[in-house]
């Protein structure tokens, strides 16, 4: 045998003990895609939703509805209970790519006295881990409002296992400052790509988590969804939230994600 053909079986020889292109492993998605799998679950469709949560004793119920309006979000959140606020309506929508606009109505029934009574106003909540203001055991903005991806830098941490379920793990680090955390990490269920657990820190210590167990994730139309969270916070009680109703794609008033809306408060019917 010639030195060249043997040389020749040598590398089939190769080729044949190598495994195949096509046998490989794919990728594992970035960190960056799988932020974006898990908000588009969460907020991706428009929805109308009906929330309830204890807070100091009593039942807090709001109803919110959301619609993507030239590719960003608006959200229409009405207080449905207790019946003292149940004229307190909020409208988000982005303005920009930069700037959050959040209003409200302060009505006269809430608001006595001063200037300001009877208009539409802005309100200011500086970071997305601040409640709704007004009403003691409203959700913070990171609950009901989609994230900027850009806003934040990604990374993939390594995978753990949450509520005995395997998770894909994330972090996301603010480009901001003074936001009152430096990351949040995410941990993504393997089978549905759901948040079991979201945690934000500053340095070494937790702010705020919001846990969901594997058996509250619901599958709606192919979008699994939590149908129940639970919201830790150093020195608070747990506040557990429950979801009573969901309808994805309703249709939805033409005046309903208008600032009128605010001080009519009208919403679908749930």
């Amino acid at each position: 045998m010639s030195r060249s053909t043997a040389a020749l079986f040598t590398a089939l020889a190769l080729v044949a003990a190598a495994p195949s292109a096509r046998a490989e492993e794919p990728a594992e998605p970035s960190a960056e895609a799988l932020a974006r799998g898990w908000f588009d679950q969460l907020f991706g469709a428009s929805s109308t939703e009906v929330w309830s949560t204890e807070w100091a004793g009593g039942e807090i119920v709001f109803a919110l509805a959301r619609r993507w309006q030239d590719g960003r979000p608006e959200t229409f959140l009405h207080l449905v209970s207790p019946r003292a606020y149940d004229e307190l309506n909020f409208l988000l929508r982005e303005r920009d790519e930069s700037r959050l606009e959040l209003l409200y109505y302060r009505t006269p029934k809430l608001w006595k006295a001063g200037a300001k009574a009877a208009r539409v106003m802005p309100a200011v909540v500086p970071s997305p881990i601040e409640r709704l203001p007004f009403v003691p055991g409203l959700p913070t903005l990171a609950e009901i409002q989609p994230p900027q991806i850009s806003d934040y830098a990604y990374a993939r941490l390594p995978d753990q296992i949450v509520a005995n379920a395997p998770c894909r793990v994330i972090e996301a680090r603010p480009h901001a400052a003074g936001l009152g955390f430096d990351r949040v990490r995410y941990s993504l269920a393997q089978e549905t790509g759901v948040s079991l657990e979201t945690a934000w820190w500053l340095g070494e210590t937790l702010v705020r988590r919001i846990a969901v167990a594997p058996g509250d994730v619901r599958d709606y139309a192919g979008r699994f969804l939590p149908s129940r969270r639970s919201v830790e916070r150093p020195g608070s009680r747990t506040q557990v939230y429950e979801l009573g109703q969901l309808m994805l794609d309703p249709p939805f008033p033409d005046q309903l994600f208008t600032t009128q809306n605010l001080k009519a408060g009208r919403f679908p019917s749930y």
